[in-house]
């Protein structure tokens, strides 16, 4: 079984086929004859010598009204070369199997063996028809793989585009209520929430303040906007003197341009 486990998967297909035409074959062997010459065929015939080594006067043979045969003896049997008439046993064993029929058991396992051949190399063809099927989509799906990829590579930036362009109304709501210094802080962070509606969450090396700018850099908004709004933000969040309505109206216009920016690109 070792010997047959280390064939490649060429040569154990090449075994299959050869095995598959050899049913073949017998398969349409037994059916031109039929069951009857399968089972009851003439078979190999004895060899006969093509010169005789001796001659001699056969025995005389006498038939009765029966139809058997008695051998008879000369009177001059010994004055003469007789011999013994030809033996006919195997001829007649012949004519007795041909001309009996054969059993209705034994037609329908031949027909039952041919039918299983033949129900065998169908699911066999059936069986490399998959496989190659099989082969062939993965091999194309393959081929494929690269071209998505790059699909959604360059897609990126149009996806996040979009969640921004849809969450404006929920981003300006935050930066008009409350405090203004909460309300500049809530507007900057709501770029993360957008980021990560768009398939691009932030990664683990990044703060929030650099994967806003990286996301935003993405989607080409203007870079001057983007400037005075991340100032904003930085103020409000780290100093310590009042934020006013004057810097939640310029974060307002900031805002207002970045997307101004991200219209052109849609």
């Amino acid at each position: 079984m070792r010997a047959f486990g280390e064939l490649t998967a060429g040569v154990r297909a090449a075994l299959a086929v050869v095995a598959c035409s050899a049913f073949v074959v017998l398969a349409a062997w037994a059916t031109l004859v039929g069951p009857d010459q399968v089972f009851t065929g003439p078979g190999p015939r004895p060899a006969t010598a093509l010169t005789p080594t001796t001659s001699c006067i056969p025995l005389p043979v006498r038939t009765a009204a029966d139809g058997s045969e008695t051998v008879v003896i000369p009177d001059d049997v010994d004055q003469r070369d007789y011999c013994e008439p030809p033996d006919t046993s195997v001829e007649d064993a012949r004519r007795m199997v041909e001309g009996t029929d054969v059993p209705l058991v034994l037609k329908i396992l031949v027909w039952t063996v041919e039918a299983l051949i033949v129900l065998g190399m169908l699911a066999f063809v059936g069986w490399v028809l998959l496989a190659l099927r099989d082969a062939w989509q993965r091999r194309a799906g393959r081929e494929r793989e690269p071209a998505d990829l790059d699909f959604e590579t360059l897609s990126e930036p149009a996806r996040l585009a979009a969640a921004m362009t849809e969450d404006a109304r929920g981003q300006d709501e935050l930066l008009r209520d409350g405090e203004a210094r909460n309300a500049i802080v809530a507007a900057w962070a709501r770029f993360e929430v957008q980021g990560a509606r768009a398939g691009s969450p932030r990664q683990a090396w990044e703060t929030s303040a650099e994967y806003t700018l990286r996301i935003l850099d993405l989607v080409e908004a203007d870079a001057g906007a983007v400037h005075r709004l991340a100032s904003l933000y930085r103020e409000a969040r780290f100093s310590e003197h009042p934020i006013t309505e004057e810097h939640r109206e310029a974060a307002l216009d900031a805002l207002a341009e970045i997307r101004r920016t991200l219209g052109v690109r849609a």
